[in-house]
């Protein structure tokens, strides 16, 4: 298709942000409303009908995953392959960064997060000074107060070895932009509500007095409010606002119940017009615990399987990477494909990638941010969950922000182009969950939810005895060592002794029947 047939195409509200003549252009995108069909048009509408060098538009996005399709879109409207010279201003932020730095001539090295971490681990130590967890080591040195002295040594220590970390490419591209002349004619940006302020004044640094900005995004999916971004930052660049109402990707149904849990928010809900029928009711099911939704959800993903649905058209979210972890080996161990990527879910989306193996994509929802799947299965919003009574990301563990838990929920349940379901559990047995449902779900309208109790009688007196092998989701093979009263005890070897409660027993027996 040719680009002009293809701009044709595009509804009335994408056309006219494509062709916008201000110099800013802040485009608010409903949920499934064509944000990235507008940002490829509009690079493609600046080259091919403005005449600007591809060189010289910056197109700026959060992950490599996105960046390849941006480039991949972006050559399809074209007509033809670009090169790495023409498209050195597309990619990351931090990809961006290094491009512009590099320009320079400037010897230096990248170091990835793990290098980040063992230079600090490393300066740490010759200080004599304890890091603590390393998994929140980063956060803490650039917020927490008592560490300035450990995180002013770990710089001087990276710029003495001519190395950088992502953070430091950001603020040095900055730096080098307030000395030299921006680049770019044009700068267009992907999930504006996603940048945190380092990467917002990279921004106005990158766009100069007379550089075109044109910048898309929703205030309703800033979900990474523990990296900076809110949804007030979505409007700090212009006043002016162009809409895209129209979604294209949720059923009528999901959308209604999607909007419900928003309540209240920092940003206006805006105009959403959806564009598809009613489509199923969102499932809310009531499981035992996560053992028995295993294997619930087990038979239900290999029933959609076997009904045509592929693998990867089917996901199961949850707000914890603990919870994904347990998921993934119990629905492992039932003969359920999963893909994961444990060391990238609190990264904006994760980076599934075209060669990765089918399976059923098992992620957190900040991880499954900017994807979408025919079936979305919620798993665990339980009390204590979701809405999070804690954040574990964050470096201070504070209280998860209301308004912030009920836009993940938002953001998961618009995942999902045909069908929802959402669990809870009884017994939920770890997480820091109460066995009650999410407030969150009260909210969802009655005409659009179908609600079902899978919770199972307790087993008889007879079901357990001392000697059993047994399994549980989270803690793997275990015997049972005790029956007393209303507790069973456990034995997990080098995980250690666990009592759990008669009527609501989590652990599914491995022993021989007899």
């Amino acid at each position: 298709m040719s680009f002009d047939a293809s701009l044709r195409a595009l509804d009335p509200d994408q056309r006219a942000a494509v062709l916008a003549t201000e110099r800013e252009t802040l485009v608010r995108a409903q949920v499934g409303s064509g944000k990235t069909t507008v940002l490829v048009h509009r690079a493609a509408y600046l080259h091919l009908v403005c005449g600007v060098p591809l060189e010289r538009i910056a197109l700026v996005t959060f992950t490599n995953r996105a960046a390849d399709e941006l480039r991949t879109r972006l050559d399809a409207l074209l007509g033809r392959s670009t090169t790495p010279g023409e498209c050195w201003l597309v990619g990351t932020f931090h990809g961006v960064a290094s491009a512009l730095l590099r320009r320079t001539a400037r010897s230096f090295t990248i170091l990835d997060d793990e290098q980040a971490i063992e230079l600090a681990v490393s300066v740490a130590r010759r200080l004599r000074v304890k890091p603590g967890r390393r998994a929140t080591l980063r956060d803490r040195l650039a917020s927490d107060p008592a560490l300035a002295h450990l995180a002013a040594a770990v710089t001087a220590e990276r710029h003495a070895r001519g190395a950088l970390d992502f953070d430091d490419l950001i603020e040095h591209a900055t730096a080098l932009l307030t000395e030299e002349a921006s680049p770019a004619e044009h700068v267009l940006v992907d999930e504006l509500q996603d940048c945190e302020p380092r990467e917002l004044r990279f921004l106005r640094a990158l766009v100069g007095p007379a550089t075109g900005y044109f910048a898309v995004g929703d205030p309703l999916q800033s979900i990474y409010g523990w990296r900076g971004a809110t949804p007030e930052l979505f409007a700090q660049f212009t006043s002016r606002c162009r809409v895209l109402p129209r979604s294209y990707r949720s059923t009528q149904t999901v959308l209604v119940g999607a909007r419900a849990v928003l309540g209240a928010q920092p940003a206006d809900l805006g105009e959403l017009v959806p564009m598809r029928g009613p489509g199923a009711t969102i499932s809310i099911v009531r499981h035992h615990d996560v053992t028995a939704e295993a294997a619930y959800l087990a038979a239900r993903l290999a029933e959609l399987h076997a009904g045509g649905v592929p693998w990867r058209e089917l996901a199961v979210l949850c707000r914890l990477r603990a919870q994904v972890a347990d998921l993934v080996a119990a629905l492992a161990t039932r003969g359920v494909p999963c893909v994961y990527d444990l060391d990238h879910v609190v990264e904006p989306t994760a980076p599934i990638e075209a060669g990765e193996p089918a399976g059923v994509r098992v992620l957190t929802i900040h991880a499954a941010k900017g994807l979408e799947f025919a079936h979305v299965f919620v798993s665990g919003a339980n009390v204590g969950v979701l809405p999070l009574l804690r954040d574990p990301d964050a470096p201070s563990a504070r209280h998860a922000d209301p308004a912030e838990e009920r836009r993940l929920l938002f953001v998961a349940l618009t995942r999902a182009r045909e069908a929802v379901e959402i669990s809870y559990h009884a017994c939920p047995h770890a997480y820091g969950a109460f066995g009650i449902a999410s407030p969150l779900l009260a909210l969802l309208p009655a005409e659009v939810v179908t609600r079902t109790d899978r919770l199972e009688s307790a087993p008889s007196d007879g079901a357990w005895r001392i000697g059993q092998r047994v399994r549980h989701a989270r803690y793997g093979q275990g015997t049972i060592t005790a029956i007393a009263g209303d507790t069973i005890d456990c034995d997990f070897g080098k995980l250690g002794s666990r009592a759990f409660p008669r009527a609501l027993c989590p652990l599914t027996s491995t022993s021989p029947s007899g």
